[in-house]
């Protein structure tokens, strides 16, 4: 079964500490990184084997697990081959520091947010930090494969994006987005509360669906987007007050995997549901099959659904309904 393409990436949330504390983000809850490197190397071995293109590293805040973390993302990108990116919020003391012993251990790809108009002042921190330490790791040598600023987008600052697009590719930075996810109340959701100032409504459908044409046609002439057409053909099709899109209601299901800071196998990072067999990465291989039937059944009945793009472009890639480029999420 070996690099059968049962999933296109994995995501680590390699640790759930944090120094910042954002209003909206739940995904902090302050627990240790408890498995041990040899077993983060095995459970690394185990999504090679299910076909992983692509492993994220990030949490809360990653860097603070930098033991670790040294350890574990090299060998992903050095003898298991599966390219990697690290998303942190850049504004721990030192961050350079560790992320240029990352580069030269094999990192490669560098990820950080960047709201176009920040939400509170942890996101404000957080974008100020972004392009100085982006600019700073694309230009550490020939072996970086490509930085990327993540966009939150809301109805308060969604028509700033195209804004956004063109001052990062002119800096070499690549621009991803999502959009504003709020509470729903699912179990595990890395979202804290709902703010009803930035969500989308249905008056504001139209108008997203025109920026995003504008930057998908900004796309198709070179500018630096990590957006696919899938994608952006789910946004048009739907009403964006309401996040319907579920990965269970579809055959590819699942296309990636959540791996918890403990090791703990779950459907996505925004639903970790009460399940009767707590699966870990170690022996995730084994029990695939049972995996997907315990887990497909509960996320298509009570999962709220969601627009994130990453796993709306997992799917798409998986089932062939684009070619994709694995960094083209």
């Amino acid at each position: 079964m070996e690099n059968e393409k049962k999933i296109v990436k994995a995501e680590i949330l390699f640790s759930r500490k944090c120094n910042l504390k954002c209003s909206y983000c739940a995904m902090a809850d302050g627990r240790e990184n408890t498995l041990s490197v040899p077993k983060w190397i095995k459970g690394m071995h185990q999504l090679k084997d299910l076909g992983c293109q692509l492993i994220v590293f990030y949490g809360a805040e990653p860097l603070l697990e930098f033991e670790k973390l040294i350890e574990v993302l090299p060998y992903v990108e050095n003898t298991l081959n599966i390219p990697t990116t690290i998303i942190t919020n850049g504004s721990l003391v030192g961050t350079k520091s560790m992320l240029l012993r990352l580069y030269k251990e094999g990192a490669k790809s560098l990820s950080m947010s960047y709201d176009p108009a920040p939400i509170d002042i942890a996101s404000e921190q957080k974008s100020s930090k972004a392009i100085d330490t982006l600019t700073w790791f694309k230009n550490l040598g020939e072996n970086v494969r490509d930085v990327a600023a993540i966009a939150t987008l809301t109805s308060q600052n969604y028509k700033l994006l195209p804004a956004m697009i063109k001052r990062m590719s002119n800096l070499g930075i690549w621009t991803f987005y999502d959009l504003y996810h709020f509470d729903r109340k699912q179990p595990g959701s890395k979202t804290s509360k709902i703010d009803y100032d930035l969500c989308f409504t249905s008056l504001d459908t139209n108008a997203l669906v025109s920026v995003l044409t504008e930057v998908n046609d900004m796309k198709k002439r070179g500018y630096l987007v990590h957006m696919n057409q899938h994608y952006f053909d789910i946004i048009k099709a739907v009403n964006t007050s309401y996040y319907k899109w579920n990965c269970a209601d579809f055959d590819e299901y699942p296309s990636w995997l959540t791996i918890d800071c403990d090791g703990s196998v779950y459907p996505c990072d925004d639903f970790q549901p009460k399940i009767s067999k707590k699966f870990q990465v170690t022996q995730i291989v084994k029990n695939w099959e049972k995996f997907k039937k315990q887990t497909k059944s509960v996320t298509k009945e009570t999962c709220p659904g969601c627009l994130w793009n990453t796993h709306i472009s997992s799917h798409a890639i998986k089932s062939g309904a684009t070619k994709g480029f694995i960094f083209d999420f």
